[in-house]
Protein backbone atom coordinates (compact mmCIF):
# COMPACT_ATOMS: atom_id res chain seq x y z
CA UNK A 1 0.00 0.00 0.00
CA UNK A 2 2.60 1.86 0.90
CA UNK A 3 4.51 1.54 -2.53
CA UNK A 4 1.31 2.36 -4.70
CA UNK A 5 0.60 5.59 -2.52
CA UNK A 6 4.50 6.53 -3.12
CA UNK A 7 3.69 6.16 -7.04
CA UNK A 8 0.88 8.06 -6.91
CA UNK A 9 2.66 11.34 -5.38
CA UNK A 10 4.63 11.11 -8.74
CA UNK A 11 2.58 13.70 -11.11
CA UNK A 12 3.45 11.48 -14.49
CA UNK A 13 1.76 8.44 -13.17
CA UNK A 14 -1.84 10.28 -12.33
CA UNK A 15 -2.85 9.66 -15.55
CA UNK A 16 -2.79 4.99 -14.50
CA UNK A 17 -5.66 3.64 -13.50
CA UNK A 18 -6.02 1.83 -10.05
CA UNK A 19 -5.46 -1.50 -11.67
CA UNK A 20 -2.74 -0.48 -14.21
CA UNK A 21 -1.01 1.06 -10.64
CA UNK A 22 -1.02 -1.79 -8.93
CA UNK A 23 0.48 -3.83 -11.59
CA UNK A 24 3.21 -1.76 -11.47
CA UNK A 25 3.88 -1.76 -7.58
CA UNK A 26 3.66 -5.51 -7.41
CA UNK A 27 6.32 -5.96 -9.80
CA UNK A 28 8.42 -2.97 -8.26
CA UNK A 29 11.96 -4.17 -7.03
CA UNK A 30 13.57 -2.16 -4.56
CA UNK A 31 16.96 -1.29 -4.52
CA UNK A 32 19.55 0.63 -2.55
CA UNK A 33 22.38 1.97 -3.68
CA UNK A 34 25.68 3.93 -1.37
CA UNK A 35 27.24 6.91 -2.45
CA UNK A 36 29.21 6.70 -5.88
CA UNK A 37 27.91 2.80 -6.44
CA UNK A 38 26.85 2.80 -10.12
CA UNK A 39 23.14 1.90 -11.14
CA UNK A 40 23.88 1.35 -14.63
CA UNK A 41 26.32 1.64 -17.16
CA UNK A 42 26.41 3.44 -20.30
CA UNK A 43 26.25 0.83 -23.60
CA UNK A 44 23.91 -2.04 -20.47
CA UNK A 45 20.70 -3.69 -22.01
CA UNK A 46 17.80 -1.55 -21.20
CA UNK A 47 16.03 -4.52 -18.66
CA UNK A 48 14.20 -1.66 -16.30
CA UNK A 49 12.75 1.48 -15.52
CA UNK A 50 14.39 3.30 -12.71
CA UNK A 51 12.24 5.45 -10.25
CA UNK A 52 14.29 7.33 -7.87
CA UNK A 53 12.50 7.48 -4.61
CA UNK A 54 15.52 8.70 -1.74
CA UNK A 55 18.70 10.43 -3.18
CA UNK A 56 20.08 12.15 -5.91
CA UNK A 57 22.02 10.66 -8.99
CA UNK A 58 24.35 11.73 -11.84
CA UNK A 59 23.97 11.10 -15.47
CA UNK A 60 27.14 11.01 -17.00
CA UNK A 61 29.08 10.09 -20.15
CA UNK A 62 32.52 9.30 -20.65
CA UNK A 63 34.62 11.96 -22.94
CA UNK A 64 36.99 10.44 -25.58
CA UNK A 65 40.42 11.11 -23.83
CA UNK A 66 38.48 9.08 -20.88
CA UNK A 67 37.10 11.88 -18.66
CA UNK A 68 33.81 11.62 -17.08
CA UNK A 69 31.43 14.20 -17.83
CA UNK A 70 28.30 14.90 -15.92
CA UNK A 71 25.37 15.52 -18.22
CA UNK A 72 22.45 16.08 -15.05
CA UNK A 73 21.59 15.51 -11.92
CA UNK A 74 18.64 14.15 -10.85
CA UNK A 75 16.58 14.09 -7.17
CA UNK A 76 14.17 12.21 -6.04
CA UNK A 77 11.42 11.84 -6.53
CA UNK A 78 12.02 11.36 -10.76
CA UNK A 79 12.34 8.18 -12.98
CA UNK A 80 15.39 7.46 -14.96
CA UNK A 81 16.21 5.36 -17.68
CA UNK A 82 13.30 5.92 -19.68
CA UNK A 83 14.69 6.81 -23.25
CA UNK A 84 16.71 3.41 -23.75
CA UNK A 85 13.59 1.26 -22.42
CA UNK A 86 10.76 2.63 -24.88
CA UNK A 87 13.36 2.81 -27.79
CA UNK A 88 15.03 -0.34 -27.18
CA UNK A 89 18.36 0.54 -26.93
CA UNK A 90 21.23 0.44 -24.90
CA UNK A 91 21.08 3.00 -22.23
CA UNK A 92 22.80 5.84 -23.24
CA UNK A 93 24.68 6.93 -20.51
CA UNK A 94 25.96 5.71 -17.01
CA UNK A 95 23.68 6.06 -13.93
CA UNK A 96 25.89 6.96 -10.61
CA UNK A 97 24.61 7.11 -7.24
CA UNK A 98 26.25 11.07 -5.64
CA UNK A 99 24.43 10.31 -2.37
CA UNK A 100 22.93 6.80 -0.72
CA UNK A 101 19.46 6.18 -2.81
CA UNK A 102 16.64 3.91 -2.78
CA UNK A 103 15.34 3.22 -6.42
CA UNK A 104 12.93 1.12 -7.39
CA UNK A 105 12.93 -0.59 -10.95
CA UNK A 106 10.11 -1.96 -12.91
CA UNK A 107 11.28 -4.34 -15.74
CA UNK A 108 10.74 -3.23 -19.18
CA UNK A 109 8.23 -5.81 -20.64
CA UNK A 110 5.52 -4.70 -17.65
CA UNK A 111 6.81 -0.83 -18.29
CA UNK A 112 5.60 -1.24 -22.05
CA UNK A 113 2.68 -3.02 -21.21
CA UNK A 114 1.02 -0.21 -18.64
CA UNK A 115 2.76 2.50 -20.02
CA UNK A 116 1.64 1.41 -23.93
CA UNK A 117 -2.21 1.85 -23.10
CA UNK A 118 -1.90 5.09 -22.00
CA UNK A 119 -0.54 7.90 -25.01
CA UNK A 120 -1.06 10.50 -22.30
CA UNK A 121 1.53 8.77 -20.46
CA UNK A 122 4.28 8.34 -23.03
CA UNK A 123 4.00 11.95 -24.22
CA UNK A 124 4.61 12.58 -20.60
CA UNK A 125 7.59 10.87 -20.16
CA UNK A 126 8.75 11.75 -24.02
CA UNK A 127 8.45 15.44 -22.94
CA UNK A 128 10.69 14.86 -19.37
CA UNK A 129 12.95 13.51 -22.04
CA UNK A 130 13.34 16.22 -24.25
CA UNK A 131 14.17 18.79 -21.56
CA UNK A 132 16.51 16.68 -19.91
CA UNK A 133 18.37 16.03 -23.74
CA UNK A 134 18.32 19.90 -24.21
CA UNK A 135 19.86 20.23 -21.10
CA UNK A 136 22.53 18.00 -21.79
CA UNK A 137 23.31 19.45 -25.13
CA UNK A 138 23.42 22.60 -23.95
CA UNK A 139 26.22 20.84 -20.89
CA UNK A 140 28.35 19.56 -24.25
CA UNK A 141 27.91 23.00 -26.40
CA UNK A 142 29.18 24.43 -23.25
CA UNK A 143 31.64 22.50 -22.68
CA UNK A 144 33.13 22.38 -26.21
CA UNK A 145 32.95 26.44 -26.40
CA UNK A 146 33.99 27.93 -23.16
CA UNK A 147 37.39 28.04 -21.15
CA UNK A 148 37.30 26.17 -18.33
CA UNK A 149 36.50 29.04 -15.46
CA UNK A 150 33.73 29.48 -17.75
CA UNK A 151 32.51 26.09 -17.53
CA UNK A 152 32.67 25.57 -13.99
CA UNK A 153 30.80 29.26 -13.52
CA UNK A 154 28.12 27.77 -15.71
CA UNK A 155 27.70 24.42 -13.85
CA UNK A 156 27.37 26.97 -10.80
CA UNK A 157 24.69 28.80 -12.24
CA UNK A 158 23.10 25.41 -13.32
CA UNK A 159 23.25 24.59 -10.11
CA UNK A 160 21.67 27.73 -8.70
CA UNK A 161 18.11 27.32 -10.39
CA UNK A 162 18.17 23.75 -9.04
CA UNK A 163 19.71 24.02 -5.95
CA UNK A 164 19.68 28.01 -5.32
CA UNK A 165 18.11 29.45 -1.65
CA UNK A 166 18.93 32.51 -0.31
CA UNK A 167 20.69 32.79 2.71
CA UNK A 168 22.07 35.80 4.19
CA UNK A 169 25.28 35.54 2.76
CA UNK A 170 24.04 35.29 -0.63
CA UNK A 171 22.26 31.93 -2.82
CA UNK A 172 23.28 28.86 -1.10
CA UNK A 173 23.65 26.02 -3.52
CA UNK A 174 22.10 23.06 -1.10
CA UNK A 175 23.86 20.06 -2.40
CA UNK A 176 27.08 18.41 -1.33
CA UNK A 177 29.89 18.44 -4.14
CA UNK A 178 33.58 17.17 -4.07
CA UNK A 179 36.18 19.15 -6.31
CA UNK A 180 36.05 15.97 -8.61
CA UNK A 181 32.42 15.90 -9.34
CA UNK A 182 32.56 19.34 -10.08
CA UNK A 183 35.20 18.53 -12.58
CA UNK A 184 33.29 15.84 -13.78
CA UNK A 185 30.56 18.18 -14.62
CA UNK A 186 32.67 20.99 -15.97
CA UNK A 187 34.31 18.41 -18.07
CA UNK A 188 38.03 19.34 -16.59
CA UNK A 189 40.52 17.77 -14.40
CA UNK A 190 39.95 17.87 -10.40
CA UNK A 191 43.29 19.60 -10.30
CA UNK A 192 42.20 22.56 -12.55
CA UNK A 193 38.68 22.33 -10.43
CA UNK A 194 40.38 22.78 -7.37
CA UNK A 195 42.22 26.02 -8.46
CA UNK A 196 39.18 27.96 -9.95
CA UNK A 197 37.32 27.07 -6.91
CA UNK A 198 40.43 28.47 -5.00
CA UNK A 199 40.65 31.60 -7.70
CA UNK A 200 36.69 31.92 -7.01
CA UNK A 201 36.89 31.97 -3.62
CA UNK A 202 40.14 34.15 -3.32
CA UNK A 203 38.91 37.10 -5.46
CA UNK A 204 35.73 36.54 -3.26
CA UNK A 205 33.00 35.16 -5.64
CA UNK A 206 32.12 32.46 -3.77
CA UNK A 207 32.24 30.83 -0.36
CA UNK A 208 32.19 27.39 0.75
CA UNK A 209 30.76 25.81 3.89
CA UNK A 210 30.77 21.73 4.38
CA UNK A 211 30.98 20.81 0.31
CA UNK A 212 27.98 23.78 -0.26
CA UNK A 213 29.50 26.77 -2.44
CA UNK A 214 27.58 30.14 -1.51
CA UNK A 215 27.55 32.50 -4.47
CA UNK A 216 27.96 36.01 -2.24
CA UNK A 217 27.03 37.95 -5.60
CA UNK A 218 25.49 36.55 -8.66
CA UNK A 219 25.42 39.19 -10.85
CA UNK A 220 29.17 39.69 -10.09
CA UNK A 221 29.80 36.28 -11.14
CA UNK A 222 27.53 36.29 -13.84
CA UNK A 223 30.07 39.16 -15.34
CA UNK A 224 32.81 36.39 -15.77
CA UNK A 225 31.19 34.54 -18.35
CA UNK A 226 29.70 37.46 -20.44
Amino acid sequence: MLKLLMLEEIAIFNELSNDDLRNLEKNLIIQSFKRRQVIFHEGDKPEWFYILLKGKIKISKCSADGREIVLEIIDAPDFFGALAVIKEFPYPATAIAIEDCEVWKIGRDIFLEVSNKYPRFNNQILHHITMRLKAGVETLKNLALEDVLSRIVYQIFKLITKYGKKVSEGVLIDLKLTKQEIAEMAGTTTETAIRVISRLKKEGYIIEQNRKIIVKDIDRLFELIK
